[in-house]
């Protein structure tokens, strides 16, 4: 017998790097699967459009975090933009959904060229974080807003989940969104929102959308989705890695991410990029003490994305038939974590506080000028302030 052999099989099954990749994959999904949906629906894509969405995103996270991390022999975590699944909610309604598939692809495209032209990446870097954060800010509190709106519609719902939410982050943090989810479900199975409903456990399949190309759905989709996804996911995704002295080279991960984005957008895949927060779970010492095995664990995070976006068909129907109520409470309390690490980011340079300002004041406007939104107008007010102030 090989005990070589057998004992490398053995370590595939160490239980602390499937639960590591488990608990990230249960993060990363709980806390942004609600906003997807939203944006996808809000984009007129049907129910079976939508599951091809969460389809194609666990097939590109997964299969790309399993690769990434198989070949660097290091825990490369992908993910999905939740804010950028934020911004699309409030904007992606002006446009066809053909217009906004091609808006996916241009994002691609764009981080593409980001790996391949040096003075791009340059270009992205010298964007202020606290600008892009006070950019995020504003995207993402209409949708914090809209969980507590409820109190007055249906406050039993909104005082069971809010007392959930609060008890879970005190002692369970890591599983708040779960076990708000696990709440949510159970009150709308109690309210009679899933009678008639019937949940289909078969594989969900992939739907082509064929693509528009349009300057405004580039200028407010494509642009806005790019920085948000390179501000917010990418660029902290590195450093998150480097701060566990992982060093992965930047050239072929956002090469291959975008080529991936840019190949499955006609299915629904808005973005690829690192993964941020919920990547410290697969890096840490309580994974492996061997930080050179803890690469298993982002590997079967990935296994799990790809398991989850299989059966998408099912995750759609559960999530179609919740109350607005509960959609909005599980959206806007899965959001308050960002939104904080937004503020406090967007406000921390006292010589950026007012540029920040000005971006997070526009962008929450609203405004359209010259058919470009507030998104973009907000980075530029912030960009301009910074020039004339001489910071």
């Amino acid at each position: 017998m090989d005990y070589a052999k057998l004992d490398h099989l053995k370590s595939w099954g160490n239980i602390s790097h499937i639960s590591a990749g488990f608990t990230a994959v249960l993060i990363g999904y709980t806390s942004s699967i609600v906003i997807i949906i939203q944006a996808a629906t809000s984009a007129g894509a049907s129910p079976l459009q939508i599951a091809s969405w969460l389809l194609v995103l666990g097939l590109m996270v997964g299969g790309s975090s399993i690769a990434y991390s198989w070949y660097y022999k290091m825990p490369v975590l992908m993910s999905w933009s939740t804010p950028g699944a934020a911004m699309l909610v409030a904007v992606v309604g002006q446009y066809a959904l053909s217009e906004v598939i091609g808006a996916f692809i241009i994002s691609g495209l764009l981080i593409v060229l980001t790996g391949l032209i040096s003075p791009l990446s340059r270009l992205i870097e010298k964007i202020p974080s606290q600008l892009a954060t006070a950019m995020l800010a504003a995207i993402l509190i209409p949708f914090c807003l809209k969980a507590f709106t409820p109190v007055m519609s249906s406050p039993a719902t909104f005082g069971l989940m809010v007392v959930t939410f609060f008890v879970a982050k005190r002692y369970l943090p890591r599983y708040a969104m779960m076990l708000l989810l696990i709440v949510g479900v159970a009150i709308a199975i109690f309210s009679g929102a899933f009678i008639g409903q019937s949940i289909s456990l078969d594989i969900a399949k992939p739907m082509w959308v064929t693509p528009e190309f349009s300057l405004m759905a580039m200028l407010n989709l494509s642009v806005p989705l790019y920085i948000i996804t390179m501000l917010s996911q990418n660029l902290p995704g590195f450093a998150m890695m480097r701060s566990y002295q992982y060093h992965v080279p930047a050239k072929p991960v956002f090469i291959g991410t975008g080529i991936l984005n840019m190949l499955f957008a006609p299915f629904g895949g808005f973005s690829l990029n690192l993964a941020a927060i919920s990547a410290a779970i697969c890096m840490n010492e309580e994974v492996d003490e061997d930080r050179k095995q803890r690469y298993r664990s982002a590997m079967w995070a990935g296994m799990f994305y790809v398991i989850a976006g299989l059966w998408a068909t099912a995750v759609v129907t559960i999530f179609l038939a919740l109350p607005k109520e509960i959609s909005n409470i599980l959206a806007g309390l899965a959001l308050l974590g960002t939104l904080l690490m937004c503020m406090q980011s967007a406000f921390s340079d006292e010589s950026l506080r007012e540029s920040s300002l000005y971006t997070f004041l526009v962008t929450l406007s609203g405004i359209t000028l010259f058919g470009i939104g507030a998104t973009l107008w907000g980075l530029i007010a912030g960009l301009v302030h910074k020039k004339v102030m001489g910071k």
